[in-house]
């Protein structure tokens, strides 16, 4: 037990100490051939695996059992791992852990360990010699939740130096068991613009990355309130946008005002932009596909009259991985819209329900945004 709580705590140095703990660290290391080798120091265990929590073939099986070596240095190589970020965790003699020697996210709702297999194919969610933005940390009262609350935002090159120039924003969500920092950690989104931005493919533009999880102050579980105890639509329209205009430079009419998320956040984007319209004129969902849509009924009935629809709604984007669960409402829903005649653009690619297909998601979406 000794054993597993230094793991434990290691884990928690690591996320806290980062600078000093870097020296300490010996991630996965990733071959030619995208197989990962993980290594783990437990010589009192019995038994070490690794565990993947994505979909079975992102990181070539669902689990890998790894093999004892000298001074109880376990080890295993694993098949061949799709390009991307992939959430996974350590069993030890049954116990799952966080493994200490990986760079810490927030998924599954805690802090878990990922593995970045790159793709040698594409860059343009790395780092790269341009202008970069700032992603500031902005804490405000919340009326609707009752409490103190933070957001991230994203600001474009040159945002503090033109102090006359206004922007666009959009409103970006993560998904279930996620939290506002998704999009910068996993994501990569301020590199993505920081790189669409120096090539002149997007517009600059302010991101707002809120925690989707806003619950009413009688709820009764805070951490992930569900159902009629969240308030994020209340607190996006009351709380959020005039915290925003208020603070920082935007263009506030609605057509220079979007929203957007993955998975869960799709649903947050769509529900809360189909039902304001007087307040948002685009709208993108990422793996967020609409059951049993009726364009009569599903929003309101918003998409009943398709000439208004498209006369109102400035972009509708929607994509979806084709390996993912949401990839067969996501297509009806494109299938049903084309045959309405209710504007909108679809993009599918090879992908499951994770972060390297979100990243391609809004690599498409920002190019098309605020044009």
């Amino acid at each position: 037990m000794k054993k597993i709580i230094l793991t434990i705590s290691a884990c928690f140095f690591l996320v806290f100490h980062q600078e000093s703990a870097a020296q300490l660290m010996r991630e996965p290391e990733i071959d030619d051939q995208n197989r990962a080798t993980f290594t783990v120091n437990a010589p009192n265990a019995k038994e070490v695996k690794v565990i993947n929590q994505s979909d079975e073939m992102a990181m070539g099986a669902a689990e890998y059992s790894l093999t004892r070596g000298e001074n109880g240095i376990w080890t295993v190589t694993t098949k061949p791992c799709r390009p991307g970020l992939h959430y996974y965790k350590l069993s030890i003699d049954g116990f799952e852990c966080a493994d200490p020697q990986s760079q810490m996210y927030f998924g599954w709702a805690r802090w878990s360990s990922c593995l970045e297999v790159p793709d040698k194919n594409i860059s343009f969610y790395l780092p790269k010699n341009n202008p970069t933005g700032d992603v500031i940390i902005h804490w405000y009262h919340s009326k609707v939740t009752g409490n103190t609350r933070k957001c991230l935002i994203y600001t474009p090159p040159g945002y503090r130096h033109e102090m006359n120039k206004r922007y666009p924003v959009l409103y970006l969500q993560h998904g279930s068991g996620e939290s506002e920092l998704g999009w910068t950690m996993q994501g990569k989104v301020n590199f993505i613009m920081d790189n669409l931005i120096a090539e002149g493919k997007a517009v600059p533009m302010i991101i707002v990355m809120d925690n989707g999880y806003a619950p009413a102050p009688d709820a009764e579980d805070k951490n992930r309130p569900a159902g009629n105890s969240n308030k994020f639509e209340e607190l996006v329209l009351q709380d959020l946008i005039p915290e925003i205009d208020a603070n920082y430079r935007t263009l506030s009419a609605r057509e220079s005002r979007a929203i957007a998320g993955l998975s869960m956040g799709a649903g947050q984007a769509q529900r809360i932009g189909f039902g304001n319209l007087d307040v948002f004129a685009s709208i993108g969902a990422f793996s967020g596909g609409s059951r049993n849509f009726d364009p009569n009924t599903s929003y309101s009935g918003v998409f009943k009259d398709a000439k208004k629809f498209n006369e109102t709604v400035k972009l509708y984007w929607f994509g979806c991985g084709t390996l993912d669960r949401a990839y067969e409402g996501a297509r009806s829903l494109h299938n049903e819209l084309s045959k309405h005649g209710i504007q909108h653009v679809w993009h599918e690619m090879h992908g499951s329900h994770e972060w390297q297909v979100w990243r391609h998601h809004i690599h498409e979406f920002a190019q098309q945004l605020f044009k």
